[in-house]
């Protein structure tokens, strides 16, 4: 009998986990709780990630690997009563966002992987410092990021995949962000005033880069005096004429007709015959 294995390990996972829990609140553990719970998923954790460098065609492992190495890692240190504070949320949806990556490092094909990576460590890093931040100037953070990750993967998959398409909304993110922090920062009257003029010059750097002539390279004019090479002296070979349309019934009427067989001509044929 065939024993599948996904059912076989969500099983398990569930009897250990129950298993563990109730012997938690039981306090058989007392207070190595968490250092072993940190311990299970660490191993857990672990154990994926060596189960994605044995077959990388399974991306999943990687991105189940991340976060259960990173959520043992916490238990651990909280054992330990190493607090992170504001970053330990900030840690989780970096382990996350790990996860994502690796499948972008190792897969070239897989470029989608840059949008959940990026932006969860955009949130990540928006996480840990959201304390200090106002909330305006956050969300104008957060969007920043969006056309930042949407602007790598315009440059760097563009040639490789069909992502242009991903120009547009890293266009639309980044002068929304900018909108939003100009105004969350109070900028002084003179800058807040100004500020969209370096808008205006970048695009308009831009489309003189986009222009059809701007690429173009100008040739290179003649010397004077310069005596012309064999292959522009000799002439160039005439073009051949194109041929009229032939007509077919004048040429059956210019073929010469065959002498009638008949009387006339067995006649004629005897008479030249000599006796």
């Amino acid at each position: 009998m065939k024993i599948r294995s996904h059912p076989l390990m969500w099983a398990l996972s569930f009897l250990i986990a129950g298993a563990f829990l109730l012997l938690k609140n039981f306090g058989v553990f007392r207070d190595l709780g968490d250092a072993i719970w940190g311990g299970v998923f660490a191993v857990m954790g672990a154990g994926f990630l060596a189960w994605y460098l044995l077959d990388r065609e399974r991306v999943w492992r990687a991105i189940a690997g991340f976060p259960l190495l990173t959520i043992g890692a916490l238990l651990i240190l909280a054992w330990q009563k190493i607090g992170l504070g504001d970053w330990q949320a900030a840690a989780v949806l970096f382990g996350v966002a790990l996860g994502f990556w690796a499948v972008l490092l190792t897969h070239d094909n897989h470029w989608w992987a840059i949008l959940p990576a990026g932006i969860l460590t955009v949130l990540s890093a928006l996480t840990g410092v959201q304390a200090r931040l106002d909330p305006a100037a956050w969300l104008g953070f957060f969007v920043l990021g969006l056309g930042v990750v949407f602007g790598l993967l315009y440059l760097l998959r563009l040639g490789q995949h069909d992502t242009g398409w991903a120009g547009l909304p890293a266009a639309a993110f980044l002068l929304i962000g900018l909108a939003m922090l100009a105004s969350a920062f109070h900028l002084p009257g003179w800058l807040a005033f100004w500020w969209p003029a370096g808008l205006v010059i970048a695009g308009a750097v831009l489309l003189i880069l986009a222009l059809p002539w701007a690429g173009a390279t100008p040739e290179a004019p003649a010397a004077v005096g310069a005596q012309p090479t064999a292959a522009s002296a000799q002439p160039a070979a005439a073009a051949p004429a194109s041929e009229a349309p032939v007509d077919i019934y004048a040429l059956l009427k210019q073929q010469p007709q065959e002498a009638p067989i008949g009387k006339e001509a067995a006649g004629q044929a005897a008479e030249q015959t000599p006796l």
